[in-house]
């Protein structure tokens, strides 16, 4: 990963682009305030309320609302967030372009910009009701003693820590259960019943599986391919 460095672009040349950062907390993983200075400077004089949002994995749509004399992105942003797997303590570099289009930089609570996979070109999008999570398939989640972590933004808004199994239910219907455990940084991972669900439906690295809390502590899961 690269360490953050001030006033670097993406391929390390000075970057003059009007930005600004905002760190991730609970609140701000659910809507994001625009800083009143940045949004009167730079915003305030466009004609759309539709903002775009740029990262290596795509570009996102997203909506601003005013309130009470604050502005927010809101509808959009979860989405955004999910898709990055936003966590509580990491922070965001939005990068202006002009005519309301961002790029946006992650970085971890280490400091550290977070790198992400493309998506490959095939995989559908996909929309549902319920939440969900998107996961790229890595070479340790499959084989050997692989498990899932399920993202820290994901559990710590709609799970309790438990290490309470949990209930997988594949597109024909049929349930597998598998086993919860917490590791040492506080993350729920998948373990138990985990490999033999990959297995049975032939799961492999550059896979990309959507998991949906459809009930409590069971979750449909579908495969993008």
């Amino acid at each position: 990963m690269e360490k953050a460095k001030d006033g670097e672009g993406s391929w390390g040349s000075p970057d003059a682009r009007p930005s600004f950062y905002q760190i991730m907390w609970f609140a701000n993983l659910k809507e994001l305030q625009i800083p009143t200075k940045f949004f009167d400077e730079h915003l305030a004089t466009e004609e759309t309320e539709t903002v775009a949002l740029r990262s290596p994995c795509g570009s996102w749509d997203t909506k601003l609302e005013h309130r009470e004399g604050c502005v927010y992105l809101i509808q959009g942003w979860p989405h955004f967030v999910e898709s990055h797997d936003l966590g509580r303590a990491e922070w965001a570099h939005f990068l202006y372009n002009g005519r309301m289009s961002f790029d946006v930089k992650i970085y971890g609570s280490n400091g550290w910009l977070k790198k992400y996979d493309q998506p490959a070109a095939s995989a559908p999008p996909f929309a549902s009701s319920f939440p969900f999570f998107r996961r790229e398939i890595k070479g340790y989640n499959v084989g050997h003693k692989c498990t899932l972590v399920i993202p820290n933004y994901f559990s710590r808004r709609h799970m309790s820590l438990s290490k309470e199994p949990m209930v997988l239910m594949d597109t024909d219907g049929v349930s597998w259960p598998v086993t919860i455990v917490v590791t040492s940084g506080n993350h729920l991972a998948m373990s138990g019943g985990w490999k033999a669900l990959a297995d049975a439906h032939s799961i492999k690295k550059g896979d990309v599986c959507i998991f949906e809390l459809v009930e409590k502590r069971v979750m449909q899961f579908h495969i993008l391919r």
